[in-house]
């Protein structure tokens, strides 16, 4: 059976088509829209609007999909939406239009239940054992789910507003990025996480993975610094490198970033929020590796209906926070 997830993200709209069957699930199609909601609506550095030219750009692009792959139908399409929509002031409105339409009834994720999604769906390709403690870190443009598991056994997660795109409008807003904004970034991030952890800490993972373009542009970054040999030694990204690349860029435009480290300006601009943020998490949660992961929200998604044949995830706050 064929299923399409949608994932309205801050930075790019996402679907990808999968083959489940036998409770496993594999991809089998991919389709994505370049388009930053999360510049539209965090650009006020408070919640902002989509605007309806926006929405019918989403719109468009989910009615665009192909109805089959292969020549199978596709049965069932999930459209959901995280942070930027969750984050917008007509977020109602906007889910309005696009089932007038689409035809396809949005399902706005609570913070916790992207945070469980990510993370399943990193753990269904991670090939961990039955009693291992894994990690997973996740920054997208709006926020970052960080959340932890036993075995298949999710423990607890936690969504926080610490997006390379919300984080850039604050403290970039378009300027280098400067000694000043990296402590404001780290000073934030170390905040939110000691607030969030009052209590007993989290435990100690075996492993840890990270997901996400912007991790994944970060793991670029730190093979472009660290060289070739130095990589094959140690192929997950590590505190240390990610502090090589913060003073690497300091001072510098995201003109200059994209240069420097060879990515794209679209993500030169928000990247260096992300590389604070990621840096902070590791090490106020003793990860000393992440390993880079190229499953996520739509992965979890896939993996959950596999296992339950629906998507009715626990309601916000059932499934087990931090």
């Amino acid at each position: 059976m064929l299923i399409r997830i949608v994932d309205i993200g801050s930075n790019s709209i996402k679907a990808s088509v999968y083959d489940v069957q036998n409770q496993d699930h594999k991809v089998a199609d991919k389709a994505k829209l370049s388009f930053s909601l999360g510049e539209e609506v965090f650009s006020s550095g408070s919640a902002g609007s989509i605007s309806e030219s926006s929405q019918d750009k989403v719109a468009a692009f989910i009615q665009g999909l192909p109805v089959s792959v292969n020549g199978e139908k596709v049965h069932f399409t999930f459209v959901m939406a995280t942070s930027a929509v969750r984050s917008a002031k007509n977020r109602d409105a906007f889910a309005r239009r696009l089932q007038q339409k689409t035809g396809f009834v949005l399902r706005l994720l609570s913070g916790e239940e992207e945070s469980f999604l990510i993370h399943m769906g990193i753990a269904s390709k991670s090939g961990i054992g039955p009693q291992e403690v894994i990690n997973t870190i996740d920054i997208g443009g709006g926020s970052a789910e960080i959340s932890w598991s036993r075995g298949y056994d999710y423990l607890f997660g936690h969504s926080y507003d610490l997006g390379a795109i919300r984080l850039s409008q604050r403290f970039l807003k378009g300027k280098a990025f400067s000694r000043e904004a990296l402590e404001q970034i780290q000073e934030l991030a170390e905040s939110e996480f000691k607030t969030r952890f009052k209590g007993d800490a989290p435990p100690l993972c075996q492993r840890a993975f990270g997901s996400s373009g912007n991790i994944r542009a970060i793991a670029r970054m730190v093979e472009g610094v660290r060289g070739g040999p130095f990589v094959k030694l140690i192929p997950e990204i590590t505190v240390g490198s990610l502090e090589d690349i913060a003073e690497i860029s300091l001072g510098k435009s995201a003109q200059n970033i994209q240069s420097l480290f060879d990515i794209t300006l679209e993500r030169a601009r928000i990247i260096m929020p992300a590389v604070v943020v990621l840096s902070a998490s590791m090490r106020a949660f003793g990860i000393h590796r992440l390993a880079i992961s190229e499953a996520g929200l739509r992965e979890g998604a896939a993996y959950f209906w596999s296992r339950h044949g629906h998507l009715n995830l626990p309601v916000d706050g059932a499934v087990p926070a931090a």
